[in-house]
């Protein structure tokens, strides 16, 4: 069995770090020296460090030896039994900026004639400690105050407001000093410096949003400038908390890896998830950047306010984002239908991968760096939305919501596990949720449920379904809501159940299952299928004999 991952947080706990950069983005090097105050607990004194050169470390104005495991990505110190405590680290160090998109990177681009480059950070999940040595885990929050040494006609953007800006005499450079941060994840830490343009608007509740670019895109940034301030405002309703930044950034990448990444308050996007051209672009690019810009705003919260204490719990954060971009642009777009959308995407898509044989659970150790990458899948984000949208159809939106915002307002700042949750939309539901979502979380697969029909009655049998016919067999079984209207919270947990009537399950497709039927109520959905009154979204939700989605036709 592999050994769970050694926290650094066990040994030093940081309040505060106070980082210098000085970027060269011709050699595509940089230099920088890192002050970190904190509390020293245990010894070995460790931090994490990657593909950096370490120049010197000082504990307290004392230079001790020091000695860097670059497989392990640890920087140890050799100090005795006397530093630990309080203490303020001094660390001096170098790096390259490199092209993997992570750490401190370039972004390439064309503009007149001529070949030009970004420099940006991406520091999820574990790349801070590429950038500078830090304690790099979700647990570990402080504050940072950054200052950047660049060109000086260069345009920076940080995770604050610019605070000031010295010329270094003699050069073309400058450095910029940014405000503190509030307390938060390594992580989370991020700038981007070059050519760039933006435009900005203020949100009805007083909040500058700008959307950044390379010079190349003009005429492309107000639609998304557009939707970060309305659904900052929706959230600010939604959860009972403003947005605690005084600006919102999103920049746009030439260079990115993933879609975006929701740095607190400086959120990068790959460009086609932010830009809107409103002469070239269609209605599926205008939803697909709606979709983007809510899931990273919704993180500046969920995720960035409050942040899982480590990264198996990655799973709700990004099953959460997922979700809420449906509930806002149904409030802001009503036209857009997104509740059907929702059944035609993520619930299909999160479906498809939970049939395999080799699917896993929701909740998956993470026992060292190279396994967080693996829980961003479609199980992660597609049945993670899909099972957060079940318990908000089976709590109630109005105990969902409730839940959410005293989730939020206790763990402020600080850390939090799956289960701070439960007991959150626990108490505000009067429901057993840590029982009722474990078996959707922890256990692979979902649930198909057999309904064999006669004039009065339907008996229900529940059986795990699987894409390939000669699975193993397994057991489990799923409390699975009914859902036979919006009112019905009837559950199912137990292997059969007989029930009265002839009813549709799962009306609507909030539950993440599939039925069969059989008898009378087959025949019945048949002719409402035939005649039209049957909604596109519920027709999803049969299975034929064949064990496949309905679809067209059952």
């Amino acid at each position: 069995m592999q050994q769970p991952v050694k926290r650094l947080i066990d040994f030093f706990k940081p309040e505060t770090y106070k980082l210098a950069i000085d970027q060269d983005s011709e050699a595509l090097t940089f230099s920088g020296k890192v002050q970190i105050t904190g509390t020293f607990l245990k010894l070995p004194l460790t931090f994490h460090a990657s593909e950096l050169v370490i120049k010197s470390v000082a504990v307290n104005g004392q230079s001790y030896e020091f000695a860097v495991d670059d497989k392990a990505q640890e920087l140890t110190i050799s100090a005795p039994q006397s530093a630990l405590g309080k203490a303020v680290v001094e660390i001096e160090f170098s790096g390259s900026i490199t092209r993997p998109m992570h750490g401190l990177y370039p972004c390439f681009f064309e503009h007149d004639g001529k070949q030009k480059r970004l420099l940006a950070t991406q520091c999820e999940s574990h790349h801070a400690r590429e950038v500078f040595p830090c304690i790099d885990e979700p647990e570990a929050k402080a504050t940072f105050q950054l200052n950047l040494t660049v060109p000086a006609s260069d345009t920076v953007v940080s995770n604050t407001p610019l605070l000031s800006t010295d010329a270094i005499p003699g050069t073309s450079l400058a450095t910029r000093h940014f405000e503190t941060t509030p307390i938060m994840s390594t992580y989370l830490l991020a700038w981007v410096s070059g050519e760039l343009i933006y435009e900005e608007a203020i949100s009805d509740h007083g909040v500058q949003v700008r959307t950044y670019a390379t010079p190349v895109h003009e005429g492309k940034l107000a639609y998304s400038v557009e939707v970060a301030c309305k659904s900052m405002d929706f959230m600010d309703d939604y959860f009972d908390i403003a947005y605690p930044l005084k600006k919102f950034d999103q920049i746009a990448l030439p260079d990115f890896a993933a879609g975006a990444m929701e740095n607190w308050g400086c959120v990068t996007f790959r460009e086609s998830a932010l830009l809107y051209d409103p002469v070239l672009s269609d209605l599926s690019d205008k939803q697909y950047v709606s979709e983007v810009v809510i899931h990273e705003m919704s993180h500046q919260w969920f995720g960035n306010l409050v942040t899982m204490r480590w990264w198996e719990d990655l799973w709700l954060n990004e099953g959460f984002a997922s979700w809420i971009p449906y509930l806002v642009r149904d409030e802001l777009n009503p036209e857009w239908k997104m509740w059907e959308q929702f059944a035609t995407s993520d619930l299909m898509v999160g479906l498809r991968a939970d049939s395999l044989e080799n699917t896993h659970p929701i909740v998956v150790k993470i026992n060292s760096p190279e396994e967080i990458r693996s829980a961003f899948d479609s199980i992660s984000y597609d049945k993670g939305c899909s099972v957060i949208n079940l318990l908000f159809n089976y709590i109630g939106k109005t105990a969902f919501r409730d839940g959410l915002r005293n989730y939020l307002k206790k763990h402020a700042y600080a850390n939090a596990e799956t289960a701070d949750l439960w007991s959150a939309w626990a108490e505000s539901s009067g429901k057993d949720v840590a029982s009722f979502m474990s078996t959707w979380t922890e256990k692979p697969g979902f649930p198909i449920v057999s309904v064999t029909s006669t004039e009065t009655t339907s008996s229900l049998t529940q059986q795990r379904f699987f894409t390939n016919k000669g699975h193993a067999v397994d057991t489990t079984v799923w409390p699975i809501p009914l859902l036979r209207s919006s009112e019905d919270t009837e559950v199912f947990t137990t292997p059969t159940l007989e029930i009265n009537g002839l009813q549709k399950l799962n009306a609507g497709q909030p539950g993440f299952y599939r039925a069969i039927y059989s008898g009378p109520i087959k025949s019945k959905f048949e002719k409402t299928i035939s005649d039209g009154t049957m909604t596109p979204v519920d027709v999803l939700g049969l299975i034929n004999d064949a064990g496949e989605s309905a679809k067209a036709g059952y």
